[in-house]
């Protein structure tokens, strides 16, 4: 399931590896009301500045606010409510900080979490009008496009919770960058985004660790054993959306090589890379590098940025990629640690 649901949440459409001009959209509107509202066993998380009653297609819902997010949903699940809003606030505390010290967002993060998948649709429908048809493609995930975070309910809390990190950073890019990341890199630092564990002494607190990540890992240690690996001028020239439609497992192996890929310019090398990663995310964050405006499209950052020879830029990744799946390596994945310092 899992599988299906990260390719199915970020292939087939732009909105979650491109940057669209924000056009105006439905606002959701909000039913006030000065009486307090009770959900069952509910008790709000530090995040949570305030709860709203909310109604979508006659059924009743909620706004939950807190410092950076509006979430607007139908779900009653105690866990999600209660869950939902601190990872979220948790989630772009990563994207600010974890690779480079990144900007606020300007405006609130609208974010909907929908209780069933026809609820979803017909949200999708609503907000993305004539381009509906290419996001109700997803039969199990969401979608992140003009800056609004659109999800459901996976059922399980884990899956739900992967989803709407994933999702988070091209939301919080959409809104928040002024120059496009390449698609390969976009998508490689959601997949960074995407491992966490709770904090066993404080289980409504994520601890985000990016090595935590057995689905990217164990595709990338298969396709590494079956010879199968992709080289970096291939992951910058292919499109996710052309492999999932020749190839699926490529296409996981893809996810799996820019997830190491942003790794590997984190740590790689004796972290040799990092500060032109850092240097990358600002420029791409305030639209100006070096004293001069960026374009719209970053152009090849990893000639611009990293000052290495592609080939040889290669060979490094290629080599860093077999250290991290050698034997024993899995072992500090699960443990959410470096295999590249064990």
């Amino acid at each position: 399931m899992r599988r299906t649901l990260l390719i199915s949440a970020c292939v087939f459409f732009a909105g979650c590896s491109t940057y669209e001009d924000i056009e105006p959209m439905p606002s959701p509107s909000v039913t006030r009301s000065d009486e307090p509202r009770t959900y069952r066993n509910y008790s709000a998380p530090s995040e949570v500045l305030s709860i709203e009653p909310w109604e979508f297609g006659g059924t009743p819902g909620s706004v939950i606010r807190t410092q950076h997010y509006r979430v607007f949903t139908t779900s009653d699940r105690r866990i999600i409510r209660q869950t939902l809003p601190g990872f979220l606030e948790a989630s772009l505390r990563q994207y600010r900080t974890s690779l480079a010290d990144l900007p606020a967002p300007p405006v609130k993060l609208d974010t909907y979490l929908m209780h069933t998948r026809p609820q979803w649709a017909t949200l999708t429908r609503a907000l993305m009008r004539e381009r509906a048809d290419i996001y109700l493609r997803i039969q199990r995930g969401g979608f992140a496009a003009s800056g609004r975070g659109v999800y459901r309910d996976l059922g399980t809390l884990s899956d739900t919770l992967n989803l709407a990190a994933h999702e988070g950073w091209h939301q919080y890019t959409q809104l928040t960058f002024k120059t496009r990341l390449p698609v390969y890199l976009e998508e490689g630092i959601a997949t960074y985004m995407e491992g966490f564990k709770f904090d066993p002494s404080r289980p409504d607190l994520p601890i985000f660790m990016p090595w935590a990540n057995t689905e990217r890992y164990d595709q990338l240690r298969a396709a590494s054993a079956e010879g199968q690996l992709l080289s970096l001028q291939e992951l910058m020239s292919s499109s996710p959306q052309e492999l999932i439609s020749s190839n699926q497992m490529r296409a996981l192996t893809w996810y799996a090589q820019v997830w190491a890929l942003v790794h590997f310019l984190r740590e790689g090398e004796s972290g040799l890379y990092s500060n032109g990663l850092q240097a990358m995310l600002t420029d791409a964050a305030s639209g100006v590098g070096n004293g001069r405006r960026v374009a719209r499209i970053m152009p090849d950052p990893l000639n611009s940025y990293f000052n290495t020879p592609l080939d040889e830029l290669d060979a490094q990744y290629q080599a860093f990629i077999e250290t991290i799946v050698a034997p024993g390596g899995r072992d500090w994945i699960v443990s959410g640690r470096s295999p590249v310092r064990r």
